[in-house]
């Protein structure tokens, strides 16, 4: 139970660390594109590389509870049985698995990034005159933006939670 612990707080310290660097990366790449007024077709690469990143944090979080899974399901029992633990008292992963001790607050700010970019992008490849490739590219862009969304509002999809 230490080692997955363990496991988890690095996982959970990795995902924090890739979080700030999109903020960071999507951020400074769009403020770079706008402020140079250069071709505002390249607002679609922060746009993609937030949704990649996405991919990423998504699978350090699908990790993280499936650590948390294993220990609930096969570990914490075991410590219920020989520490003779009450069963009114839940263990930790039992307690934090619990609907009413979720948040989704860091989907939203997260996604929310995500979107930001997305809606710069979509103007800039709506505006864009070199439509053959700009309308492909916006809607491959909106169809891996409903992937991302997707998969953050069901990860049981990806690996069971």
């Amino acid at each position: 139970l230490v080692e997955l612990r363990k496991e988890i707080v690095e996982s959970q310290r990795i995902r924090a660390q890739v979080i700030g660097f999109k903020v960071t990366f999507v951020s400074a790449a769009v403020g770079l594109i706008l402020a140079n007024n250069v071709i505002f077709e390249l607002l679609a690469v922060p746009a993609f590389a937030a949704i990649f990143f996405d991919f990423l944090i998504n699978s350090f979080s699908v990790a993280i509870k499936r650590k948390g899974l294993y220990c609930r399901k096969y570990i914490e029992p075991k410590i219920r049985d020989y520490a003779r633990w009450p069963s009114n008292e839940p263990l930790w992963e039992e307690y934090i698995s619990r609907p009413e001790n979720r948040q989704r607050f860091s989907m939203i700010g997260n996604l929310g990034i995500t979107f930001l970019a997305l809606v710069c992008a979509s103007v800039g490849l709506v505006e864009s005159v070199y439509i053959k490739v700009s309308l492909p590219l916006l809607f491959f862009l909106i169809l891996m933006f409903i992937f991302d969304f997707i998969a953050y509002l069901k990860p049981g999809w990806i690996a069971e939670s």
